[in-house]
């Protein structure tokens, strides 16, 4: 059978292209690592039509709403999905923040860095002036994709969805 996905974006070793309803086994894998609980959190997915909603809700809504939103990562050699990248628009904020989250089997490739630089490329073509980075003060692999994609600290804030402190970065996208 035949698959067309719409691809955002591609690099060397990667293609971000828009998640659909048939990622939903992916997503759900995901979202529920070890790792995306302890530093994203728990969004409560826990069998496929969670992650349906979910992907409805969040990803696909925001393409529709903002014109972005996360993007599926997946190794360009095999398709094989490994995580999601792309910007996520909160009401709390006037600018998107940068969201991105791998399988853990990922970690430590660069993969983080090549997808959020790919991101933020892709942000003059949406012309966005500035992007947010979101983080929790222990989350140090995190930490350093921010700042190894130039953003810079900006502020600590109180996160309400969890009274939890998070750290602000931002990074101004030049036109």
């Amino acid at each position: 059978m035949l698959e067309i996905h719409l691809i955002v974006l591609e690099t060397s070793r990667l293609i971000l292209r828009h998640v659909e309803i048939a990622d939903a086994d992916f997503i759900l894998s995901l979202l529920n690592t070890q790792g995306f609980l302890e530093n994203i959190g728990d969004r409560g997915v826990r069998d496929l039509l969670q992650a349906e909603t979910y992907l409805l809700d969040g990803p696909l809504a925001s393409y529709h709403q903002n014109g972005y939103g996360l993007y599926l990562v997946e190794l360009k050699e095999s398709g094989e999905p490994i995580g999601l990248s792309g910007l996520v628009k909160r009401p709390l904020f006037d600018s998107p923040d940068l969201g991105y989250a791998l399988l853990p089997a990922y970690w430590g490739k660069g993969f983080a860095v090549e997808s959020a630089k790919a991101v933020l490329l892709h942000c003059k073509v949406l012309g966005l002036r500035r992007v947010l980075g979101i983080v929790s003060p222990g989350n140090e692999a995190s930490l350093s994709v921010l700042e190894k994609v130039g953003m810079s600290y900006k502020e600590n804030i109180l996160w309400e969805e969890d009274n939890s402190e998070v750290l602000i970065y931002e990074i101004a996208i030049d036109s």
